[in-house]
């Protein structure tokens, strides 16, 4: 029995670990662009070679229809045909958010909308929201907002915990900022956040109209210390949307109005944790409303589950 792992070893194994916290079966190919601090750079053919040969990960990981999982999980052919049903059902709601960013794109304030969250990673279920990540004109946050939630709010496609029959693919728009503010270390709950590095490399655009995510990728290299081999995604074709027409103006005359409007409709738990921490922000340059935010769970769950492993 091999008594130590290398640091690649350690590497993969904690990699597979974070992704069982969300029941995420992986491919070779994900566990080396997803390799989380490795010591220094291994390229694909390296990763694949250790895969196959270590005797070390084969004691604490199993390859199933082409998907890595660790071997204690009892749970992971439930897993392989969740991840198949997952995708489906984000398949079905990407084509939802690709006709809805057809209205999107008209707004001259909203330049860059991406898919975030599970969607993001194709691994959404019946219940899921469609969240959104969406980067503003500075001075136009709040009217940006307006008029993306209003049309489905009036339509009865926002998220909701009051009605007795939840909506389906509801539309969550929980976080905006402008062109100015487009750094996030400052959200991380710890000095090594993981939850947050993953959801900063995973967003999937559907449209970025002045290249902000190259702005956004080189402000957050923090991210990449903790995930070297990812990449921000570009467009994929699939996603891309019909744009009938787009409005020349919006003016910012009345964006303290929008603002007055949306901060008396606010929530009552949105109003009382807002700015407290990092879960709800608000101000002029950033919209942030996550009240139910398990990123400290998770990286709970996460260590607990590499101790048990290693």
């Amino acid at each position: 029995m091999q008594e130590h792992p290398t640091q690649l070893e350690h590497s993969i194994v904690r990699t597979i670990c974070w992704f069982a916290v969300f029941e995420y079966p992986v491919t070779g190919f994900e566990i080396w662009k997803w390799l989380l601090e490795p010591d220094r750079p291994y390229d694909l053919t390296q990763v694949y070679l250790v895969l196959e040969t270590s005797t070390w990960l084969h004691e604490r990981i199993v390859m199933k229809q082409g998907f890595y999982v660790l071997s204690q999980h009892e749970d992971s052919e439930r897993w392989l045909v969740q991840r198949r049903d997952r995708f489906l059902d984000a398949t079905r709601k990407f084509k939802k958010l690709r006709r809805a960013c057809s209205y999107f794109s008209m707004l001259p304030g909203v330049r860059t909308v991406c898919a975030v969250n599970t969607l993001a990673w194709w691994h959404t279920s019946a219940s899921s929201d469609i969240d959104l990540f969406i980067i503003t004109r500075p001075g136009l946050i709040w009217t940006s907002r307006f008029f993306l939630v209003a049309p489905f709010a009036l339509l009865n496609r926002r998220p909701t915990k009051h009605l007795s029959q939840p909506v389906n693919d509801p539309f969550c728009f929980s976080f905006f900022v402008t062109q100015t503010d487009l750094q996030l270390e400052s959200l991380k709950y710890n000095t090594k956040d993981y939850y947050l590095a993953f959801w900063t490399k995973s967003l999937v655009p559907f449209f970025d109209k002045d290249q902000h995510l190259a702005s956004f990728e080189q402000l957050n290299k923090w991210a990449s210390a903790l995930l070297p081999n990812a990449r921000l995604r570009s467009q994929h074709h699939t996603h891309k949307s019909k744009r009938p027409f787009r409005l020349s103006v919006q003016p910012r005359m009345l964006e303290g109005v929008y603002r007055s409007i949306q901060k008396r409709r606010m929530p009552s738990e949105l109003v009382e944790l807002a700015n407290r921490d990092t879960r709800v922000v608000v101000s002029d340059t950033m919209l942030k409303f996550h009240e139910n935010d398990r990123r400290e769970l998770f990286t709970q769950k996460f260590e607990a589950l590499v101790r048990e492993t290693v």
